[in-house]
């Protein structure tokens, strides 16, 4: 039951990390890429050629 609840914390933490990401490269214009990890799950923020930021969600 533990590790379970481990579990679901951390992700959560991962998808509040992200959002808190996404808040801070629409603040922060100079921005380029930030980087989140979760277990075999990576998730990319970055700016495009246009400066829209994109999302990029893979597994390690």
């Amino acid at each position: 039951m533990k590790k379970r609840l481990k579990k679901k914390n951390a992700y959560k933490k991962y998808i509040h990390d992200i959002f808190n990401g996404y808040e801070e490269m629409i603040s922060t214009p100079d921005l380029e890429k930030l980087t989140f990890s979760y277990l075999n799950e990576e998730t990319i923020i970055y700016r495009d050629d246009e400066k829209k930021i994109r999302f990029l969600t893979r597994d390690k």
